[in-house]
């Protein structure tokens, strides 16, 4: 699987310290995607859309959005 380099680790990291976030916020538990399956979410809607570079935010955001739901 080829990843976006560095990019894609800024996202994660970004998306890691979200999560961190959403469990702290006292807003009790909350069912949550793993790191993993965001990532492979992302990933293959990455290759749906046809390979294209420069929008690793919007597809792992979009990912997060469709396990989110999924999960409710």
């Amino acid at each position: 699987m080829h990843r976006h380099g560095t990019h894609w680790q800024d996202v994660r990291d970004r998306a890691a310290e979200q999560t961190h976030d959403d469990m702290h916020s006292g807003r009790g538990v909350i069912a949550m995607a793993t790191h993993e399956e965001i990532s492979q979410r992302a990933y293959d809607i990455y290759v749906k859309t046809g390979c294209k570079h420069g929008h690793c935010k919007q597809n792992w955001q979009q990912a997060e959005d469709e396990l989110k739901a999924a999960s409710h």
